[in-house]
């Protein structure tokens, strides 16, 4: 089955106990046509049942485009990227304990940057549309009809991707893991 394959690999060292202990996660992905088989492997044992769907609006709407599981004490998420320029050949990213394994971007704070460069890409594409829209209508009034509508499909794309962009920035305003828990700070100069 499938049209192409492609893999997304990660490694990352983690605190197991005393010691650190290197972890190698794996995606391979069967691109069909109109459906896609994913498998994956960590440190190269195969997870049979990992309930990975393809949802190319994850995390944004509807279930599916995500797989968590615990290990040694640490909390992996592989999830869909639907925000990504690149989602055809990547579009996935590997979330250990609450932290972008290629950013160190803890996960709401990921998705809201990722969401506000769409609402600014959008924006930018808006003013694009409506300056072409004035332009043609203004400039050429009697000609170059289709113009204004490559302008006014400008403008609807830029409200589109304002609108997509708000979607995690609001959806992800709250840190979803609490860090106030995991991080103690003491002092060792006693006054």
């Amino acid at each position: 089955m499938g049209c192409r394959k492609s893999t997304c690999t990660w490694a990352q060292n983690l605190k197991v106990g005393a010691e650190y202990r290197q972890y190698t996660v794996q995606l391979v992905r069967q691109i069909g046509c109109f459906c896609e088989e994913y498998r994956i492997y960590v440190n190269g044992q195969e997870i049979e049942q990992h309930g990975l769907k393809y949802n190319p609006c994850a995390p944004l709407c509807c279930a599916g485009g995500e797989f968590e599981w615990e290990q040694d004490g640490h909390s992996f998420m592989l999830m869909f990227n639907s925000l990504s320029w690149t989602n055809f050949s990547g579009g996935f990213r590997l979330f250990i304990d609450g932290i972008d394994v290629n950013t160190g971007r803890e996960f709401s704070a990921f998705w809201r940057r990722r969401g506000w460069q769409i609402v600014f890409v959008g924006l930018v594409i808006l003013l694009i549309g409506i300056a072409l829209s004035l332009a043609f209508h203004f400039a050429f009034p009697s000609r170059l009809k289709y113009g204004i509508a490559f302008g006014y499909a400008f403008t609807f794309t830029g409200l589109f991707d304002i609108l997509w962009g708000l979607i995690p920035v609001i959806k992800y305003r709250n840190s979803k893991y609490d860090r106030s828990v995991a991080v103690k700070y003491t002092s060792s100069n006693a006054v």
